[in-house]
């Protein structure tokens, strides 16, 4: 795959506005998400592999989505390249774009103050914290792993990112094999121990040690060497390079960097405790989740990717639900199918349901001109088609309101309904219904023909897309 080009366009979709960084294994782009108006980053690796759950995406996509706290960079999607300049079939995911950079260029390395270290590693430790407990090790903090927004004074916003070597808590490690950026690598990972946060504290000590003193920490630039010093050797005082570090910062970084598993802090909590702050408010007690709920949803989606229609109400109960759609979303994108999620109609921008619309439109390429006039969407949704994708029309507002309440809300249901239906044959859909979606007339009378058409029609169609539709209970 050639890098992209300004200005092209990614399935119909993305807008792709310039390259924000280049690594051996890929590239990362900055672009325009014409569907939810707004600013995303897309990831391609050059590799060839085929798309499919073994894809490197794959894996760390289904790690990555797991996520969501202020210190960590959101993963929106696992997407599948139609047309564009990825390429057809390349995998590529969509991520939050934060207008930040790695912290080695936010701050300036050997000049930094303690209290803007300190600060730093709080922030980082927030991030990890959600990280660790949600039974995952990142195995990549470096510099530039760790995002920096812009601020007139100490460090901006962080956010943590690049989960592509992400494993679960618990793993072994191969002995012998070194994964991860060569001067932040824990010793433990290279001799065959289990997966741990602490191997992450490590990487935060070997990076506080580079900002705080302008070089690393391992004496030596080869990397038999480096390994030798991870396993063998110690870290070097950073008051021989400088000076005015305080004394609580200086103890945190040999902490940190403790070869022995033991002598670290437990976790981030303790790491935190260190540097004088508060107590963390303790952590929710986990309640049990209904295992059957998952492999209902599993069965359901089996049965999707066969081409069937199903319906499924979301269970009651808080922790299971949450456990079902995350799963829902994660497997949906696994397996190349779209993912959707219809919330509430919302005063500000696009409705989510003509959000819902476009992107389906956008599934289809140079298709969706002939679907708006065959289902009569321009006539229903405040849309217009721009290079044959579908966005809000401004001066076509007042049109949602007309058919929301209006006497052609019951046809324009029904003509939605059948849209996506007919949509999921080519391209099979899950979408996610909120409760509160269901305030909204046209949203509800869509979902009851909806759902009509599904109860009557429960077997797989074969070469057929199928469509599962994920109701919020108390509907």
């Amino acid at each position: 795959m050639g890098a992209a080009r300004t200005g092209s366009l990614q399935d119909d979709r993305f807008l792709v506005l310039e390259a924000v960084g280049r690594g051996g294994m890929g590239a990362v782009y900055r672009a325009f998400d014409r569907v939810d108006e707004r600013m995303v980053a897309l990831k391609v690796l050059d590799d060839d592999e085929r798309p499919g759950p073994a894809h490197p995406l794959s894996a760390e996509y289904e790690h990555w989505a797991r996520l969501r706290h202020p210190n960590v960079v959101r993963a929106y999607a696992l997407r599948r390249a139609r047309n564009g300049p990825f390429g057809e079939g390349k995998p590529y995911l969509v991520v939050e774009y934060f207008a930040g950079v790695p912290v080695h260029r936010a701050l300036r390395p050997g000049r930094c103050d303690a209290a803007t270290l300190e600060e730093l590693a709080r922030r980082v430790l927030h991030g990890l914290r959600h990280v660790h407990e949600a039974g995952l090790v990142h195995r990549d903090l470096k510099a530039g792993n760790v995002l920096v927004g812009p601020s007139r004074a100490g460090p901006g916003r962080v956010k943590l990112t690049d989960f592509g070597l992400a494993e679960p808590a618990g793993t072994r490690c191969e002995p012998g094999r070194l994964t991860g950026s060569l001067p932040y690598v824990a010793p433990e990972t290279m001799l065959g121990g289990r997966l741990d946060g602490r191997s992450d504290l490590y990487g935060l000590g070997m990076l506080l040690f580079f900002l705080a003193t302008g070089r690393m920490a391992a004496p030596s630039r080869d990397p038999e060497r480096i390994v030798r010093w991870h396993l063998e050797g110690s870290t070097p005082d950073p008051r021989e390079l400088r000076p005015d570090l305080s004394l609580r910062l200086v103890r945190f970084i040999r902490r940190l960097t403790a070869r022995d598993l033991d002598e670290r802090p437990a976790g981030a909590d303790d790491a935190l405790l260190l540097l004088g702050g508060v107590p963390p408010p303790p952590v929710a007690r986990r309640r049990d989740v209904d295992r059957g709920e998952i492999a209902r949803l599993r069965l359901a989606l089996d049965a999707v990717r066969l081409g069937a229609r199903r319906a499924l109400d979301l269970p009651l109960d808080r922790p299971t639900r949450d456990a079902v759609v995350q799963q829902a979303r994660r497997l949906a994108h696994v397996h190349g199918l779209d993912h959707q999620w219809l919330g509430p109609a919302r005063g500000r921008g696009a409705g989510s349901l003509e959000r819902l619309v476009a992107s389906r439109l956008c599934e289809h390429g140079e298709r969706a001109p002939r679907l708006i006039a065959r289902h009569r969407l321009d006539r229903f949704l405040p849309f217009a088609l721009l290079d044959g994708t579908a966005i809000r029309d401004r001066a076509r507002e007042q049109l949602a309101d007309e058919v929301r309440h209006g006497a052609v809300r019951a046809a324009a249901a029904e003509r939605l309904a059948v849209f996506l239906l007919d949509s999921s044959d080519d391209h099979p859909l899950v979408l996610q219904v909120a409760r509160c979606a269901a305030a909204d007339p046209l949203v509800r009378d869509m979902l009851a023909r909806l759902r009509r058409v599904i109860e009557a029609s429960p077997a797989p169609r074969p070469h057929r897309g199928g469509l599962l539709l994920l109701l919020d209970p108390g509907r």
